[in-house]
């Protein structure tokens, strides 16, 4: 089909086109004119780094760590409904059926800065300035929720080992305490160490008398073989010796009583005691009483030779040696028979002590944690992780004068092309003939009238030669097919 024969087709129903044209013309006029369905407005949050900082619990420690994937967490948080309808709230919307079809806030992190942009819609523009900015607030507000929510976790958890622990430290801090009430000062452990240290001093006193023995002996066997060398003795002499050793016996041995009893007095009173001082005092008296009995100054009959009284000097020394050494080592024998039950207290204490160490231990641990714990709700109850940066603006609706210009002009194009394809799909869905033309050409047959066409104006035709005119009403007589 020739051009010609397509622009014939077109004029004939170019009603069609202007009609698409027009109606495209009138859609894009009233999508101009009609205000948009919804608006939508941008704000800004700042996110701080201690925003990701959640309270976790390892172990035995408790403290911040980083939580992974933040931005996806914080942003499915800005995404729940629970945002979504108090932020709405908040914002005034209370419309069942607007908040139905509101669209969740939405979050997005700008290029990897702790920068976040902030966007919800809404069917007027101050509902949706509104919405984005009670939207970043309440973020704000549930992010610390959730992170608080966290530290109550955990808070409780501990509490409930703080319970349990200090239930089992009640019986060993009752055991304890009954260890340092006694009357004795100190605890087992020093006592087993205050009674070895005893039966140790008694050992070095009972070596140093034994010692003192050895070296009597030798001086009383000494100062014998001299009196050998000399004449016997006067009668008087020998009746002073006996006397002065009878009363030097007897006042060693008041001695010795006097200081175990001094001994005694000492393990559950102090040196300034009265009862000690008066018995410090008496021992002095007594040891005064054997010195002035030594050294002659104490009235007595008769009258001792120098070498004699040597000898009745290293005698009674000998025989306060061994009396010494007697009384000592019943004395390191009675201690000796109480380590058994010392070392048990010793060791039973020991493993209350080890004991009451671990639970107190543990104990101080979990307060420190409570502590810990207790900071960092304080920290985010005085302090904000997350600002907004920018407060909402609505965002522009891209209409502008050029840009609708341009839609008219698409408009009729588009209308155009659409009416003209329509007029062809019209034209070739038209089985009718519409001219001798198509007739002919369609039937293979000569057509012999035709209706003639009253659109077109024919010119008047002037005489011409007598040549035969060709029929205008159809085709030319095609030239029949021979049959041989």
């Amino acid at each position: 089909m020739e051009f010609l024969e397509y622009y014939r087709i077109i004029r004939d129903r170019v009603w069609i086109v202007v009609l698409t044209a027009s109606v495209a013309v009138v859609i894009v006029g009233v999508m101009s004119v009609l205000p948009p369905s919804e608006y939508t407005a941008r704000g800004r949050i700042l996110v701080h780094g201690e925003a990701s900082l959640i309270m976790r619990r390892t172990g035995d420690r408790v403290g911040p760590e980083s939580l992974r994937d933040f931005w996806y967490t914080l942003f499915q948080v800005l995404e729940s409904d629970m945002v979504l309808y108090r932020s709405a709230q908040q914002a005034g919307i209370t419309d069942p059926r607007v908040v139905e079809n509101l669209d969740p806030v939405q979050g997005r992190q700008e290029s990897r800065s702790s920068v976040a942009r902030i966007t919800a819609s809404a069917p007027k523009s101050d509902q949706a300035e509104d919405l984005t900015n009670t939207a970043m607030e309440v973020l704000r507000e549930q992010w610390d929720a959730f992170r608080l929510n966290h530290i109550e976790q955990i808070e409780a958890d501990l509490k409930t080992v703080l319970s349990q622990t200090e239930e089992n430290l009640k019986p060993v801090e009752q055991r304890m305490e009954g260890y340092r009430t006694t009357e004795r000062p100190g605890v087992p452990p020093d006592w087993l160490n205050s009674l070895e240290a005893r039966i140790s001093s008694l050992e070095g006193q009972i070596q140093g008398a034994e010692i003192e023995v050895e070296l009597g002996q030798d001086r009383i066997e000494s100062l014998r073989a001299l009196q050998r060398g000399e004449s016997a003795l006067p009668l008087g002499a020998q009746e002073y010796g006996g006397v002065v050793a009878g009363e030097l016996r007897t006042l060693h041995q008041e001695l010795d009583d006097r200081r175990d009893e001094l001994a005694a007095m000492l393990e559950y009173r102090t040196e300034e005691h009265p009862a000690v001082e008066a018995l410090k005092n008496h021992i002095a008296e007594l040891e005064e009483d054997i010195d002035a009995v030594r050294s002659g100054e104490t009235p007595t009959t008769g009258v001792p030779s120098p070498l004699e009284a040597q000898v009745i000097d290293a005698e009674l020394a000998l025989q306060d040696a061994r009396h010494r050494i007697q009384v000592l080592q019943a004395q390191a024998l009675e201690l000796r028979a109480q380590l058994p039950a010392y070392r048990a207290q010793a060791r039973e204490y020991a493993e209350i002590a080890n004991e009451y160490a671990k639970l107190t231990g543990e104990r101080d641990a979990i307060l420190a944690e409570l502590d810990e714990l207790d900071a960092e709700r304080r920290r985010l109850q005085e302090t904000d992780d997350i600002e907004v940066l920018d407060e909402a603006m609505v965002l522009p609706t891209g209409r502008t004068v050029g840009k609708t210009i341009l839609l008219f002009f698409a408009g009729i194009m588009g209308g155009g092309i659409i009416g003209v394809l329509a007029i062809l799909v019209l034209h070739y869905v038209d089985v009718t003939f519409k001219n001798a033309y198509e007739a002919a050409r369609l039937s293979r047959r000569r057509v012999l009238v035709a209706i003639p066409r009253t659109d077109i104006v024919f010119e008047p035709i002037e005489p011409q030669s007598a040549e035969p005119a060709e029929d205008e009403s159809g085709p030319p007589e095609e030239p029949e097919e021979d049959e041989g």
